[in-house]
């Protein structure tokens, strides 16, 4: 009886071992599942689903080590007694769930993009705005800085929206914003005198005199409009020559006193004839005349200007190009120089006006921002 149990039991053992390595000793391979659950949790990591969707992914990890705990279990027994199939479900299950997070966080960073850029367009169309018209018309000195600072935080801004970082985003935006109610503010300062109407009508008086002395005395004169940048020169009051001009960072303003870097405004006369100055040709202006002495003295006298202040002078209409930076003089091409230069003489009547037009392009612009 013995010796028959000892015969079954080795009789079981040599089929077991027949069905192992009829099998092959081979052991299922785990499911790709798990491989792809790995992947996705450091891909959601990456998405920043900690800042995006703490809580889903707080479940979702949660379900995740309770997979593979069940994996690790099943992964003890030998291999061929080993069934993936609940564990195919559980990562299947797991893998489905961060679908969903993957799909939360791509909404929640697409409404956050949105916001930002509602916020961030109007004020880069500004920032371009500001900048276009500072540089155009060189008011550069003071508003520059603010604007160079903005440009250069619309750049970290857009790194940081790359990275999706879009709270440090909206941070900077705040920042922006100030910097460039800065800029404006000190625009707005500089230029106002050109978005006055009763300043306007006093220079198109001027220049009207102008032409109208012109037109009876039958002599020349020459109009600059300072924010058009143009000279007109007139004969017996009709416009004979036009050209485009250029002023220094400092030109739309009324000088005042010696390095200002404005240009003067006002009734002048041509003084001088220079032929071969630092610049080429140039006609020199009788700067100051009596109106600017006046006007000099009582700065002093208020407090505005120092003592030691000079009033300057050697104020000129050159060549050397319209597009180069003066220190208040008015500059020309030279092509345009020579032809200006042949048709005007000592004593001729140089009348300097901000500018003529009710309806200027700083009114328009300015009053959009």
């Amino acid at each position: 009886m013995k010796r028959r149990r000892e015969l079954s039991t080795w009789i079981w053992i040599i089929q077991l071992s027949l069905i192992f390595f009829s099998s092959g000793c081979k052991t299922p391979p785990a499911p790709s599942e798990v491989r792809e659950a790995q992947s996705q949790e450091q891909a959601l990591w990456g998405a920043g689903v900690s800042i995006y969707a703490p809580d889903e992914f707080q479940k979702y990890e949660l379900d995740l080590a309770e997979a593979r705990k069940s994996l690790k279990r099943e992964e003890l027994k030998i291999g061929i007694f080993r069934n993936y199939d609940l564990i195919r479900d559980k990562f299947t299950r797991v893998l489905k769930e961060g679908e969903q997070i993957d799909l939360l966080i791509k909404n929640k960073k697409a409404a956050l993009w949105k916001e930002l850029d509602s916020h961030r367009q109007p004020l880069y169309s500004k920032y371009e705005t500001l900048n276009s018209l500072s540089l155009e018309l060189n008011q550069r000195r003071f508003s520059r800085r603010y604007l160079a600072q903005a440009d250069i935080l619309f750049k970290e801004i857009n790194r940081l929206v790359a990275d999706a970082r879009y709270d440090e985003a909206m941070d900077r935006l705040e920042t922006v914003s100030s910097l460039l109610n800065r800029a404006e503010s000190i625009l707005r300062e500089q230029l106002k005198r050109y978005m006055d109407q009763s300043e306007i009508a006093q220079w198109r008086k001027m220049a009207q005199r102008a032409v109208e002395q012109s037109r009876v005395s039958g002599k020349t004169v020459i109009v600059i409009s300072k924010l058009e940048k143009t000279l007109t020169v007139y004969q017996a009051g009709q416009p004979v020559k036009t050209c485009e001009v250029g002023l220094g960072f400092n030109g739309l303003n009324d000088k005042l006193h010696a390095g200002d870097d404005a240009t003067p405004e006002g009734d002048y006369q041509i003084k001088e004839k220079i032929n071969a100055g630092k610049y080429g040709k140039g006609l020199m202006i009788n700067y100051p005349n009596e109106e600017d002495l006046k006007k000099f003295s009582e700065a002093k006298r208020r407090g505005y200007i120092t003592p030691a202040t000079r009033i300057g002078g050697l104020i000129e209409i050159h060549g050397g190009g319209k597009d180069g930076l003066t220190k208040g003089c008015i500059a020309l091409d030279d092509r345009e120089m020579d032809e200006l230069f042949g048709m005007i003489s000592t004593g001729t009547q140089v009348t300097i006006v901000g500018t003529t037009d009710r309806n200027n392009k700083l009114i328009g612009i300015l009053k959009r921002e």
